[in-house]
Order: structure tokens, then C-alpha cells, then sequence
């Protein structure tokens, strides 16, 4: 059987690079370097038919209990909003048994800075960048958030850059990675929890905006958490939304369905004016 369709373009063709190093940490016994590595999915860019876009930024952080991170498990998933006119960088970030807070915090920055030094050579409008990221992830995307202006942080290159980011999203975040204050849930730690920080003591006016994403039935880190940080937002006067999502767990399916999807990219539009 032979066909001739007309296609009707609504949507973008859209590609992964998958191994661009942003930064370097120091390997076995400081004597040998490992290369740190962020994916990025955009819109193509190479024939005459692809629309020039220059993009805004979506930085996604793969959680992973703070002991172990995929930068392209979540790819597959995230592809949804490159389609809808976002550029997507899922980055590594330090989490071996020699990795020590803040590093994980200091990796984050210098990727969100090595996108800003790139801006243009990968078509992207990081004057417009959203972090996202999930369980550890959403605490690292909180934090990074909350604390963008504060050089305390900024390390490994790019200094000339800014770290700051225009929102948060993170989903079912814990917010403080300590034994004892889990709220009843089963909270992996990492080595030296003791060190991480509280993310309310960083929360203040001025904040940029927050959506958070929890479930009710969450087990491993309990919805309290998100309640918890939302609270401490609008007690400060700052756009905060929490989404508490009926019956779902940890890394639930329901948090990729089309719907809160929908939710997300309505947030993220809406405070990136598009």
C-alpha cells in the first residue's frame, strides 16, 4: 500500500547531547581529575527548515539519596518540555563516598554558571532558568534557589557568573537530611548529614518563586517536608505554591502524568513570562 500524507508541524524536533563537561572534581587521592557532565536536550539546530529559538532553560537534578545520581534517568520523561519550548540540562553532581557537603552544592552552581558562559553557543536564554530536581535533587534545587546570590558557594570556574536562577521547583524535597527529623519517614542518609543544611534557615524575602510538588502517602520523605518549606515561603511574603498530590508516594508515577505536567509548565510560564 502506498501512502501520501501532509504532516501538519506542531512540534519541534528535538535532540540530546548527552556528554558536555562543565567542571572537573578531584579523583583518587587528589592525584587524577574526574570530568563532571551535564545532558541537554533542545530543539535542532542544524537545516534551513529548523526555527532559530534561543531558549529558556529548564536545570533538572536527579535525586538519588544523596549516594548515588543518573543525569539521564529522567531524560525520557523531561523531553515533554523541550517540546514545548524549553531547553532541558540534567547535570552530575558529586555524590561518591569521597564527596563531602557543599560540593554537591558547589557542582550545581558551576553548571548553572558553565550555561551562562555558553549561553550562546548553545542558544539558550539563561537570563531565564528554571531548577527543577527530585527528593535529593528538589533539596538541592531549593537550596541552590534559595541561596543564588551567595558567593559563599561559587567555586571551580565561571566566577564571573551569577548562580542565580529565577524559580524552584522541587518535587517531595526533604529539607533537611538529619536522623531524627524524618516526620516518620525512611530517609536514606548521606555520610555526613550532619553538615547539610536546613533549608528554611536560607528561605527570606525575596525569594524566587517556588512550586512544590509532594505526595500525601509519601513514606520516604513525609509530605510534611514540603508543607514545611511552603509554610516558611509565605510567612516570608513569597510566591509559593505547594501541590500536594492525593495517595502518591516517593518518585511516583503520578508526578509524570500529562496533568501535572500541565501544572508545572503553567507555573513556569506564567514566572518566565512566555
Amino acid at each position: 500500500m502506498r501512502k501520501t500524507v501532509k504532516v501538519e508541524i506542531s512540534e519541534p524536533l528535538v535532540l540530546l547531547a548527552s556528554e558536555i563537561i562543565y567542571g572537573q572534581r578531584k579523583g583518587w587521592c587528589n592525584g587524577s581529575s574526574v570530568p563532571m557532565a551535564l545532558s541537554l536536550i533542545r530543539r535542532r539546530l542544524y537545516s534551513e527548515n529548523d526555527k532559530e529559538n534561543i531558549l529558556p532553560v529548564i536545570v533538572w537534578l536527579c535525586g538519588g539519596a544523596f549516594t548515588s545520581v543518573d543525569r539521564n534517568v529522567w531524560m525520557a520523561e523531561l523531553a515533554w518540555f523541550a517540546k514545548r519550548g524549553y531547553a532541558i540540562a540534567s547535570i552530575d553532581y558529586s555524590v561518591n563516598y569521597r564527596s563531602h557537603y557543599p560540593e554537591l552544592v558547589e557542582d550545581v552552581k558551576l553548571a548553572i554558571r558553565y550555561l551562562k558562559a555558553h549561553h550562546a553557543e548553545y542558544s539558550l536564554d539563561t537570563s531565564r532558568i528554571a531548577l527543577m530536581g527530585e527528593s535529593a535533587g528538589g533539596y538541592l534545587s531549593a537550596f541552590c534557589a534559595l541561596t543564588g546570590e551567595n558567593k559563599e558557594f561559587d567555586t571551580g570556574g565561571y566566577e564571573d557568573q551569577s548562580s542565580s536562577v529565577q524559580l524552584a521547583i522541587p518535587w517531595y524535597p526533604v529539607i533537611r537530611p538529619s536522623k531524627g527529623e524524618s516526620g516518620g519517614g525512611n530517609i536514606i542518609l548521606p555520610h555526613d548529614w550532619l553538615k547539610f543544611a536546613n533549608l528554611v534557615d536560607f528561605v527570606k524575602p525575596g525569594a524566587p518563586p517556588f512550586l512544590i510538588l509532594h505526595g500525601s502517602a509519601d513514606t520516604v520523605v513525609p509530605c510534611s517536608h514540603g508543607e514545611e518549606l511552603y509554610e516558611s515561603l509565605t510567612k516570608c511574603g513569597c510566591d509559593a505554591e505547594l501541590i500536594i498530590v492525593e495517595g502518591a508516594e516517593h518518585a511516583d508515577a503520578a508526578f509524570v502524568q500529562e496533568s501535572i505536567k500541565r501544572e508545572i509548565l503553567s507555573f513556569i510560564n506564567s514566572r518566565l513570562g512566555r
